[in-house]
């Protein structure tokens, strides 16, 4: 592979990675710090291993390491910040490890114009799917519907609680059995703190929640 052939797929590559990344970004608001961690290893790694391959192919291993890494801890922070301080973390370890994986596998497998353009294809393949997997994962979280423990202020997925009880023909969602416990001994008390309490409004329940 030419040296002016990888940078082009290089570019092409971290432009789809953006795209994606962009889209990810507009739903920031649902995306969780854990999820967000998520996202910045699955960008930074895929993004490095894809520009370290392509370089590798064309280079030798300091340049294809230096590109890869670049442009892995890049996107992996930039889109990991979606997860805060952890996510933009996470992307940066992402695209250390996935921009030397590239680099060293463009280099090594560097042994015929088949064995280069074969993994090419593999490896663009297989880093599309996982951006794919990706969105999906983001997409169904935005989905997901939560309540607020009103004990412990815990986040409750409504789909698959199991712990619930009816307060004034209302139903309230809890984490544990300990939290569903406490409250049904004094409704009041625990439903008048979470109306004060900063997580409640600012995560929202769609049922009636802590």
């Amino acid at each position: 592979m030419s040296l002016g052939v990888a940078v082009i797929l290089s570019l092409v590559f971290i432009a789809v990675s953006i795209a994606a990344g962009v889209y990810v970004m507009r739903f920031k608001s649902s995306i969780t710090e854990m999820m967000g961690m998520m996202v910045g290893m699955t960008f930074g790694m895929m993004a490095g291993i894809a520009v370290g391959y392509f370089i590798g192919a064309a280079t030798d291993m300091f340049v294809s390491n230096l590109a890869g890494v670049a442009v892995g801890i890049a996107l992996g922070a930039g889109f990991g910040r979606v997860g805060g301080l952890m996510g933009a973390m996470d992307g940066s370890m992402g695209g250390f490890m996935g921009g030397m994986m590239g680099g060293m596998l463009g280099v090594m497998i560097n042994i015929s114009p088949a064995a280069v353009w074969i993994t090419a294809v593999f490896v663009t393949v297989i880093c599309l799917v996982i951006y794919y997997g990706l969105i999906r994962l983001v997409l169904n979280a935005v989905n997901v519907r939560y309540a607020v423990d009103p004990v412990c202020d815990m986040q409750v997925d409504i789909a698959t609680a199991k712990l619930m009880s009816q307060y004034h023909g209302e139903t309230v969602y809890f984490c544990a059995p300990g939290c569903k416990r406490a409250f049904d001994k004094d409704p009041e008390h625990y439903l008048a703190r979470s109306l004060h309490s900063p997580q409640r409004s600012s995560a929202g329940g769609a049922e009636m929640t802590g």
